[in-house]
């Protein structure tokens, strides 16, 4: 039998198990690391199409100094500026994240800038994205995307996907992972771990006072008190040290956006 009549045969069998047991949830990812990153160029190019974005060294910099922390650090990571005054940061399946320049004005200092960008890196490490993916599309089109079959229809299929934003839409959960995942390979990346909470109260009072300026960011980063306290307790748990909070490197590239 060929391995591709195999693959048909036992991941719909396997699949069915979980559902009869009830582990077919969020966590159910039919897609593989490979594969995943062959999407990047798809995808980029969808938002692309739609954001003006750039490059930036100072940020490919930083970021993919917290991705060598993941276990993914060996792969490609690629960071990119989004011209866009809303604060807003986003994490694509394959090593692909995306900052608003709204966000890096916003952003006080380095922790903090650091602190979020972990977060979306958690996000990518933790492979939520491709998750979303086998969850929205089921079964029979992630298989036929593995097994290549209808290209066309699968570039649809991201193009869809990146659209509507089911692709950031994460759970509660899916959440809490990224934030725990994020102080982590701050720390570990050589920031302070107590950045991402102090954004994210920041975020909270801007709430109060500019409201649609944070609006594209809670919409897909639900924020409470609960969620922040759990993230000060994550970065609680690290040994203070040598750790970066700021720099002027940071400062001249947050200037370019403020």
């Amino acid at each position: 039998m060929s391995p591709q009549r195999k693959f048909r045969r036992i991941v719909p069998a396997v699949l069915a198990v979980l559902l009869a047991a009830g582990i077919a949830d969020a966590a159910l990812n039919l897609v593989s690391l490979d594969q995943e990153w062959s999407m990047r160029s798809d995808l980029h190019s969808q938002v692309a199409s739609q954001k003006r974005v750039m490059r930036d060294d100072y940020l490919s910099y930083i970021g993919n100094r917290i991705a060598d922390q993941t276990p993914y650090g060996n792969r490609q990571w690629d960071f990119f500026i989004v011209e866009d005054p809303a604060v807003n940061a986003f994490n694509l399946p394959g090593g692909l994240v995306y900052v608003n320049s709204g966000l890096i004005a916003e952003a006080d200092n380095l922790e903090q800038f650091a602190g979020v960008l972990a977060h979306e890196i958690g996000h990518g490490a933790a492979r939520h994205g491709t998750q979303l993916m086998t969850r929205s599309y089921g079964y029979s089109a992630i298989a036929g995307l593995l097994l290549g079959r209808n290209a066309g229809q699968g570039k649809q299929m991201l193009a869809q996907l990146v659209g509507v934003g089911v692709l950031t839409n994460y759970t509660r959960s899916a959440e809490n992972e990224a934030d725990k995942l994020g102080v982590e390979y701050a720390y570990r990346a050589g920031f302070d771990p107590d950045g991402a909470a102090d954004f994210f109260r920041q975020l909270l009072d801007m709430r109060q006072r500019r409201p649609t300026r944070v609006e594209q960011f809670f919409s897909s980063h639900p924020l409470t008190e609960e969620r922040i306290r759990n993230v000060e307790s994550a970065a609680n748990r690290y040994p203070d040290g040598r750790l970066i909070r700021d720099s002027r490197n940071f400062q001249n590239f947050r200037s370019r956006f403020r």
